[in-house]
């Protein structure tokens, strides 16, 4: 670790000072930095500020109450939920003298732990918004209930591999998707179909999967894929939302299309895709529920699929 000072912090909604006072004398902490609303018992939890103070000073260990720097921030610095935005915060007067307390006290010798009411790291101010103003001019080493500690670059860098395997998940889940979506067409198409649409939006939360026509009947289909069904069969994700706003959204396509007339139900196909040449397809015809009622299920999986064309493309979808 290099020359430049350290500046510790600590999380935790149940603070024991008991449990704190040992960990601050393994690193030689003389001065708690709290920012923790002194007068909310339901943050504090087991230890308020008044007796934190009165503990620390009987270790020698110096108490400054800074809420009013790193817990209460101006209005016109939090986003529409409450939460404090970065590029505003460090402009606002009271985060600024804060910093320059923090310093003053660094410079002056003392070595600083700052507390406050948050477990996760990853969430706290300490880290979002002082640790990442300071992490230039002080090596930042968040404390842990369990005795161990995190670099402000260890957890920057935990935060970035999260968020990589999110975006890994969530490109896995769309090929998925887009796959299952060519699969159920190609099953529809070799069955009879007419493919109308696909992906018709509503807006978010509300798209029409897949919508065919057979009989002189439309069939609005939502499709739904897995790679396995250890979380649960695939249909079970149809829940009561889900179907009040595909009943929006064909009420809208209908009204669009002119097809006021025409039947129409609202079926499933669920998937469970291993690969190409594995995979199971039920058909649930006619929903009546969020409790997977329905008229008939078919059952179909690639042996039963006679020679159809992969790509998903032999429908020709309706003039409009």
């Amino acid at each position: 670790m290099d020359c430049k000072p350290i500046l510790y912090t600590y999380g935790n909604i149940h603070i024991d000072v008991a449990a704190l006072i040992p960990l601050l004398h393994r690193y030689n902490i003389n001065c708690v930095v709290d920012c923790r609303p002194a007068n909310n018992l339901r943050i504090l939890q087991n230890t308020t500020s008044n007796e934190l103070s009165a503990t620390l000073r009987q270790h020698h260990i110096a108490y400054l109450p800074f809420f009013q720097h790193f817990g209460a921030f101006p209005p016109d610095t939090l986003n529409s939920s409450g939460e404090p935005v970065y590029r505003k915060v460090i402009k606002s007067d009271t985060f600024l003298k804060g910093i320059e307390r923090l310093k003053n006290g660094i410079g002056k010798g003392y070595t600083i732990c700052i507390i406050d009411n948050q477990n996760d790291t990853e969430k706290s101010k300490r880290y979002t918004l002082i640790g990442e103003y300071l992490k230039e001019s002080c090596n930042i080493i968040h404390l842990l209930p369990n005795g161990h500690y995190t670099t402000q670059s260890e957890v920057a860098q935990q935060i970035q591999e999260k968020e990589n395997r999110q975006r890994h998940r969530n490109s896995t889940s769309q090929e998925l998707g887009k796959t299952g979506e060519l699969i159920a067409a190609n099953y529809l198409t070799e069955n009879g179909y007419r493919i109308l649409d696909t992906n018709w939006n509503l807006h978010k939360g509300c798209e029409l999967d897949i919508i065919a026509m057979k009989d002189f009947r439309i069939h609005f289909i939502e499709v739904k894929t897995r790679a396995t069904d250890k979380f649960g069969e695939p249909e079970m994700a149809i829940d009561q939302k889900k179907l009040v706003n595909i009943s929006k959204a064909i009420y809208t396509y209908r009204r669009e299309r002119k097809l006021y007339n025409v039947e129409y139900q609202i079926d499933s196909i669920a998937i469970i895709y291993h690969n190409e040449n594995d995979y199971t397809l039920n058909h649930f015809l006619d929903l009546r529920g969020s409790n997977q009622a329905c008229t008939e299920v078919i059952n179909y999986s690639p042996t039963t699929l006679s020679n159809l064309p992969h790509d998903g493309r032999n429908f020709t979808p309706l003039a409009h």
